[in-house]
């Protein structure tokens, strides 16, 4: 804790000052700091950009693409949040978390900033200025199969729905690396039922490694990318939240699609590398 109270002076100081809403527990996440400082500069070797688009204080929302077991650019993002100097914040990562038993790794997540999908805590934490970020493609981004990289699956509108209502303002993610790291080769229906999970993925090491050994990925190099917040001018007299809801999710999807695309464009003469 003193090593990263030394290098984390102003994050420390601008967390320890605020309410710690849904169980985040800052020395927890001081633990974490060394892997995902590992991760982030050496592991995928991350190349952000655009965070001078994100309000210095108050609340925004931050949608983005993932394709792995876990939400991992929303773990890259609250690294990178958190070495934003002079202004860093703390980032939620909002996920539905019905589907983990175990009780331990349940509260690790919550301890480092992960929050239960709802529309109440979305909403709570926007009242309290915080940054919130989702994956909208869910499960069926993690089941994607590698021969669909890249290819967004449909965004769930329902994520909207708190912006909708509050009009916080919305910013793109994009994520170009997570999917070549963590290739998913088949999803097994049958084999998830059976277990009662709701899917059942089958990467270069799950099922075959133990957890967390099972949720490992490759080294690579990736490329994230906040783009600019899009405001909507909506008639409420015509538009319902629900309309509103599904716009949105329309338009983040097709503009995180379309930043892919360019970004997939640009590396063709330059290879992907696993090292």
């Amino acid at each position: 804790m003193p090593t990263f109270t030394h290098t984390y002076r102003i994050y420390k100081d601008l967390v320890g000052s605020g309410e710690q809403l849904f169980n985040f527990n800052l020395e927890t996440l001081a633990k974490l700091e060394p892997f995902l400082s590992f991760l982030y500069k050496q592991w995928w070797r991350v190349d952000f950009s655009g965070m001078e688009f994100l309000p210095k204080q108050g609340p925004a929302f931050i949608v983005g693409n993932s394709g792995s077991i876990l939400p991992w650019p929303g773990l890259m993002l609250l690294f990178a949040l958190m070495n934003e100097k002079p202004y860093p914040r703390r980032l939620n990562i909002m996920a539905d978390m019905d589907g983990i038993g175990d009780e331990k790794l349940y509260t690790f997540l919550t301890e480092i900033g992960f929050v239960d999908w709802s529309a109440d805590n979305a909403k709570r934490l926007f009242a309290a200025g915080e940054i919130v970020a989702t994956f909208p493609e869910g499960l069926a981004g993690l089941t994607k199969p590698y021969s669909d990289k890249y290819r967004l699956m449909d965004f769930d509108w329902t994520k909207f729905l708190p912006t909708a209502d509050t009009k916080v303002p919305i910013y793109s993610l994009c994520t170009l690396g997570c999917e070549d790291s963590l290739p998913v080769f088949d999803n097994l229906p049958k084999v998830a039922n059976f277990l009662g999970l709701p899917e059942y993925p089958i990467t270069p090491f799950f099922p075959w490694l133990p957890f967390p050994a099972n949720c490992l990925s490759f080294p690579g190099k990736w490329q994230m990318r906040i783009l600019k917040s899009h405001r909507f001018a909506f008639d409420q007299k015509h538009d319902d939240l629900e309309d509103i809801a599904r716009k949105q999710a329309r338009h983040f999807e097709g503009e995180i699609q379309s930043e892919l695309n360019r970004l997939l464009r640009k590396r063709t003469h330059e290879p992907f590398k696993l090292v």
